[in-house]
This record gives structure tokens, C-alpha cells and sequence, in this order.
């Protein structure tokens, strides 16, 4: 477990094997060509499953765990994904915000890219997208007669085609023109629904969903409501944990063989597949490789629920690398136990650990996470709405976020740059996960991101600081 190679993110581009893909039984929906949105948050595995799908290995894999046999038959193509690379059919950032300044509409930049990449499939010439736009703007009925004529082709042949967006938070310097871009583009997948054999897969933030404007076009309930929440079940967790330590040349004969001695070999993901159809041999293998409890008796709570609980937002998930990472941290905690791979202190200081990454996690992508949270510190939760309303207007928090959102326009959630309140704020806190408005009324914070924010908890047992 100390050797877990674990990446911070899946930047673009990154090539994803077979060998690295862990199947979670849950995320079936993802992959289904019919569902066309899947909202996710940060380190949820968007980009990994974006990826994932360029691969006709992995596809092929995925048919077969997912009992989605039309993956065999598709042909990905990425229609966006933040990158900075111009050998694809998606388009840069550059590209998108240059033509956006000059006033191309947004459904227009992406029927440039769709038709770019049915001229591909159809083995026809494929322009640049400047050329492909002009083309679409002198011929209005160019885009519904080349994918009509596409999708006939791909339904004689029994293919598909699936096209891949990720990271629409990147697609410019202001949340207007992301939100015109994304809206643009959930209109269009929506038309696609017409056609057989032609679908987008679209990957979004919790925050870009919970946006309301991005919403407010016609039919837009047929893809919000049919959308897929990206999650872990905490059963998924543990078959990862033991997929990634399976994947080690050393920790692979070491964990079959503690496995055959507890009787727990169905516990183990062979090839990725997560069979989660009897969870007693994975409880027993995690306890055999950690102990039972989180202390010298069952009153400290058991390891196995105990830590996906206190790694857990608001939303009551846990993001897989957070997950990982607690155990890495685990191992490499000295001294080390003698007669297991961790113990509850090790644990303890994992977790520890483990909060702080994610918590610097979601600054990163969502500045404005942090001076919401630091005008709580020292402070008690659960609190009053209007207790944390005034704190945020003591600390002058919408002024501080708004005032670095100039510059970027992450910095700033969505739903406030069209309204500059508190409960836009809140609302925002909340899509995320880093806060909870519970059935009374009052706002917490869940202990991963309270303990590391310096918050203060009215009762409970408190998770143990560093030593």
C-alpha cells in the first residue's frame, strides 16, 4: 500500500490501460450510451472514465463487466477535454475563447466539432474548425444531413459513435461564456437522440449542475433528469484498495495469500471485475489486514465502516484517491505493526492525512471553497443560517471571492456569478459537498473538511489530531 502510485489527477490525454481499470458495480449507468450526462466531483473519476473510453481494450473490457455489448461496436472520438493539443478533432481553449470573441455562437463551434468528426468516420476531408464553421454558416442543413447520413451508415454496420466532453470548466475565463458553451452543447446532445447510432458522453461538475440557468432551455429535463451520479459505495472503495495492492508484484502474492488463509478469495477483484454479491469475505480480508476495531474495542468503531465514514463529504461519498490515499499514508506511518499491514493509529494519522489532500484538492479547483470555510474558524457547527450568513459578511467573503473571480473564473461558483448573495453561496457550498443543511435548519461542515479548517464541533467524538 505504501507503494501506491497515485496521480494527483487525469490530465488530458492520459492514456488509461485495461490493466488499470477497477470495474465498481455501480458505475454501469456512466457507460451506457443512452445516458448522456454524468455529473461527478472532483477525483470522482470523470477524466479517468473519459479516457478510459478512447481505449478500444478498455471498451472491450467494459462490454463485457457492464453487459453493454454496443461498446464493442463504437468508435470514440473527444470532443473536448481542456486540452492544449491541436492533433485532435477537440478543440483548445484558445480556439474556443478566440472564436467566442468573435461572435460565433455556441452551437455553432460545436456542430463544427461534431461535423469535423463525422467527416473522419465517413472517411470524408476534415477541414480545421474555422473552415468547418464557415461551412455550416453558408449551408444552414450541412450538420443534420451529414450526421443523418452517418448514422445510416453506422446502423447498417451495427457501429456507433460516441463523442466525449470533459472538463467544460475550462472552456473559458468567464462562467457566462462557459455557461452559454455548456448549455449550447446539452442542447445539441438532446437532438441526438433522434439519430440511432450517435450519442455524447458528457462529463460535468456537481457545481456547473446544480448552475439553474444552465438549465432553463426547452426539453432540458430529458438529459438533467436521465443524468448519472458519479459515486463510490464504500464496497467499492474496498475492492479498489485491494485492486490497486493486487497490481503491485509484491503486494499481489502477499494479499492471496492472506486471503486463502481467511477464507476470503472471493474478495478479491481478479481482472477489476468487482463482484459485490457477499461482502463478509471483503469485511473479513480488510480486517485481517487492519484489525477490527478502530481502538481495543468495538466502542471506537469498526475499521471497515469507520474510515469511508470520516473521509466521507456531505453527500455522505468519499472520491477514490482520497480512499487510497489514507491507506498509503497508513503504511508508511512508523512503527509499523507486527503482525498486520496497518493498525487504528496508523489509520488515524492516514485519515489525518488523507483530509488534508482533499481539502487542498478543492481549492484547487474551487477557490472559492476557502475563504468560505476560513470565516469559520474556531467557530461551532451546527450553526444557524443567519449565524453563518453574518460570518461571511463580517469576513467580507462574496466581496473577497468576486474580487479573485475577475481573474479566474473558477474562483467564483457559478450560481453567483448571477446572484451575489449568501444563499447563492451556500447553495453552492452544499452542490459540493463541503457543507450540509440538515432537516432542522442548521448548517455543519463533515469532520474531512471541519478538522483541517480549524471548525469547531458542537458534541460527538471528535476525529484525533496529528501527533
Amino acid at each position: 500500500m505504501a507503494e501506491f502510485d497515485l496521480a494527483s489527477r487525469v490530465e488530458p490525454n492520459t492514456p488509461i490501460s485495461a490493466d488499470r481499470a477497477f470495474l465498481p458495480a455501480g458505475h454501469r449507468g456512466v457507460l451506457d450510451l443512452r445516458r448522456q450526462l454524468v455529473v461527478g466531483n472532483r477525483g470522482m473519476g470523470k477524466s479517468f472514465w473519459t479516457h478510459a473510453l478512447l481505449n478500444q481494450e478498455v471498451r472491450n473490457k467494459l462490454a463485457e463487466h457492464y453487459q453493454h455489448a454496443e461498446l464493442k461496436t463504437t468508435e470514440v472520438k473527444l470532443g473536448f477535454n481542456g486540452s492544449i493539443r491541436t492533433d485532435d478533432f477537440a478543440p483548445t481553449v484558445d480556439e474556443v475563447v478566440q472564436l467566442q470573441a468573435e461572435s460565433v455562437p455556441a452551437d455553432l463551434i460545436w456542430k463544427g466539432v461534431f461535423l469535423r468528426i463525422a467527416n473522419a468516420v465517413t472517411g470524408q476531408p476534415v477541414f480545421n474548425l474555422t473552415h468547418s464553421i464557415a461551412a455550416l454558416r453558408s449551408d444552414p442543413t450541412l450538420y443534420s444531413n451529414v450526421l443523418s447520413e452517418l448514422d445510416r451508415q453506422l446502423g447498417a454496420q451495427r457501429r456507433h459513435l460516441l463523442v466525449v466532453f470533459d472538463a467544460l470548466d475550462r472552456l473559458g475565463p468567464d462562467w457566462n461564456g462557459i455557461r452559454d458553451l455548456s448549455k449550447a452543447l446539452l442542447r445539441l446532445s438532446i437532438g441526438l437522440q433522434s439519430f440511432r447510432s450517435i450519442r455524447a458522453k458528457i462529463f460535468m461538475r456537481v457545481d456547473q449542475f446544480a448552475d439553474r440557468e444552465l438549465f432553463m432551455f426547452p426539453d432540458s429535463s430529458k438529459i438533467r433528469n436521465d443524468h448519472v451520479n458519479l459515486i463510490w459505495q464504500p464496497q467499492e472503495l474496498y475492492g479498489l484498495l485491494l485492486f490497486e495492492i493486487l497490481r503491485n508484484q509484491r503486494g499481489k502474492p502477499a494479499l492471496h495469500a492472506l486471503a486463502a488463509r481467511e477464507g476470503a478469495l472471493a474478495a478479491l477483484p481478479i481482472d477489476g471485475s468487482d463482484s459485490m454479491a457477499d461482502l463478509e469475505p471483503q469485511r473479513k480480508l480488510v480486517h485481517a489486514l487492519a484489525g477490527e476495531f478502530m481502538g481495543s474495542s468495538k466502542k471506537r468503531g469498526l475499521v471497515y465502516t469507520w474510515v469511508p465514514l470520516h473521509l466521507s463529504d456531505a453527500a455522505n461519498t468519499c472520491a477514490p484517491r482520497t480512499f487510497l490515499t489514507a491507506w498509503k499514508k497508513a503504511a508508511e506511518h512508523s512503527p509499523a505493526p507486527v503482525d498486520r499491514a496497518v493498525d487504528h493509529l496508523s489509520l488515524l494519522d492516514g485519515v489525518r492525512s488523507a483530509s488534508q489532500v482533499r481539502l487542498n484538492e478543492l481549492y484547487e479547483d474551487y477557490g472559492w471553497i476557502r475563504p468560505s470555510l476560513e470565516a469559520l474558524k474556531r467557530q461551532l457547527v451546527p450553526m444557524t443560517r443567519n449565524q453563518l450568513f453574518q460570518l461571511w459578511r463580517d469576513k467580507r467573503v462574496i466581496e473577497t471571492i468576486q474580487a479573485t473571480g475577475n481573474r479566474q473564473a473558477q474562483s467564483v461558483p457559478a450560481g453567483l456569478a448571477a446572484a451575489s448573495d449568501s444563499e447563492a453561496l451556500l447553495e453552492a457550498m452544499v452542490s459540493v459537498a463541503v457543507m450540509e443543511e440538515r432537516s432542522n435548519g442548521k448548517i455543519n461542515v463533515p469532520d474531512i473538511f471541519r478538522v483541517e479548517a480549524g471548525i469547531l464541533r458542537k458534541g460527538g467524538v471528535a476525529v484525533p489530531k496529528r501527533r
